[in-house]
């Protein structure tokens, strides 16, 4: 087996959320040209997981070389360190990446090099302040980038517009007209753009989990960023992201038909912790404002077992989906490792096909990326080293890709698009 070491290059930046396509473009979520002018990041930690913001140290290396099974990556030596400045949690487009950093005051835009990280830009917060890792975002267009929170108190939410060419701000404020039977909102939400109306579709629910029994999602100009209206459903509980945002994972698409898909999560009768969750797949049809009454995903065929944690359009009325399932994995506790899976959802029949790879550990990670014809599919399996599959979307067929030496925890592949 041959070993292949990979030097991050001037150009290596994170991405995150829409590979390669425009954000403002929803249903088309696969670009037709991959890996030429695309590399992938490798993610890795030490010590246990790097997502959720912890202080393990995280490792970043680029390839080409998914697809090989004969490349093994070693981190000794190689690869950029940052954790003393960045967070996992990013938002990401072209070559560059955006978050707040480790300085936790202020928005930044910036490459990782060959010799570390490369601080673009940096600006202060103005009116508005924000945590870090704990927002969600919406491209519209190419160049401008809207952040979403709760406010400190958690009884409002506040915007920023940033032009991110130059790193201003273009303007801030607060939502009004958001329902008012919350008294406190959730850390983040999940947020996206949808180009066809010019509408940001940013859905939240309650702050305290012991008090959340529906999800809201509110329809905002983003002209103007007036809310024109919020459209309520008490079928979930939550969305599967509440607190940061769409910065890790994947946790709602567009489909090839202008559908918007949110994952939703409901607390299990009798759990004995919050984790413990079955999940739902929420729909609103494209140039709608209210959910889709007649639809709710993920339920026929899984039995309301399994958590979702990420979800992502294969287009062609299908979703790739990661699952937390301690009952179908054979993991016995929802506190064990070990206890998630890939699956492959049909959007219309509900049908529920389970990939035959390994089961993984890590619930916040993102190791799943589609490109072209291509899912690539990484998993920490118990009894092999870190790994990626490849899934070839046409033919439903399932190959073996790189492997990364043990020692690390595959916390992130994510593709870059070197030519922007």
């Amino acid at each position: 087996m041959k070993k292949v070491s990979f030097y991050l290059t001037a150009c290596i930046v994170l991405a995150l959320n829409m590979i390669f396509v425009s954000c403002d473009d929803e249903g088309t979520n696969i670009d037709p040209n991959p890996l030429e002018t695309a590399h992938f990041d490798i993610w890795v930690s030490i010590g246990g997981s790097g997502g959720m913001g912890s202080d393990n140290t995280l490792l970043v290396q680029n390839t080409k070389e998914l697809d090989d099974a004969e490349t093994v990556i070693d981190f000794k030596g190689s690869g950029v360190d940052v954790t003393a400045k960045l967070f996992q949690e990013s938002i990401t487009k072209g070559q560059y990446y955006y978050q707040i950093p480790q300085e936790k005051d202020r928005f930044g835009k910036y490459r990782i090099g060959s010799t570390g990280i490369e601080t673009v830009s940096e600006i202060a917060f103005s009116t508005n302040s924000y945590k870090d890792r704990r927002y969600a975002h919406a491209w519209i267009g190419e160049t401008t980038l809207v952040i979403l929170a709760a406010n400190g108190d958690k009884d409002a939410i506040i915007w920023t517009k940033l032009n991110t060419t130059d790193m201003t701000i273009i303007d801030e404020g607060t939502l009004e007209g958001l329902t008012d039977d919350l008294d406190a909102y959730s850390t983040s939400g999940l947020a996206d753009y949808r180009a066809s109306d010019d509408m940001i579709l940013y859905s939240y629910c309650h702050s305290k989990s012991a008090q959340r029994d529906r999800v809201y999602m509110a329809f905002i100009n983003a002209d103007d960023m007036s809310v024109e209206h919020t459209a309520v459903d008490n079928r979930v509980e939550f969305m599967a992201g509440t607190a940061y945002g769409q910065l890790l994972q994947d946790k709602a698409f567009f489909d090839e038909n202008g559908d918007y898909y949110l994952a939703c999560n409901t607390k299990i009768d009798g759990y004995t912790s919050t984790t413990q969750q079955y999940g739902s797949l929420l729909r609103i049809k494209a140039g709608e404002t209210e959910f889709d009454d007649t639809y709710r995903g993920y339920t026929t065929s899984s039995g309301k077992q399994g958590k979702l944690v990420t979800v992502q359009s294969l287009e062609s009325g299908k979703a790739l989906i990661y699952v937390q399932d301690p009952i179908y994995t054979g993991a016995g506790e929802w506190g064990s490792a070990y206890n998630c899976y890939y699956a492959i959802l049909d959007l219309t029949t509900d049908e529920l096909t389970k990939l035959d790879i390994p089961f993984s550990q890590g619930t916040f990670s993102q190791r799943s990326v589609i490109l072209g014809d291509k899912a690539y599919i990484g998993i920490n399996p118990e009894d092999s080293e870190p790994c990626v599959y490849v899934y070839d979307i046409n033919n439903e067929t399932l190959t073996k890709g790189m492997t990364i030496t043990e020692g690390y925890e595959f916390d992130r592949i994510v593709a870059i698009d070197d030519a922007e």
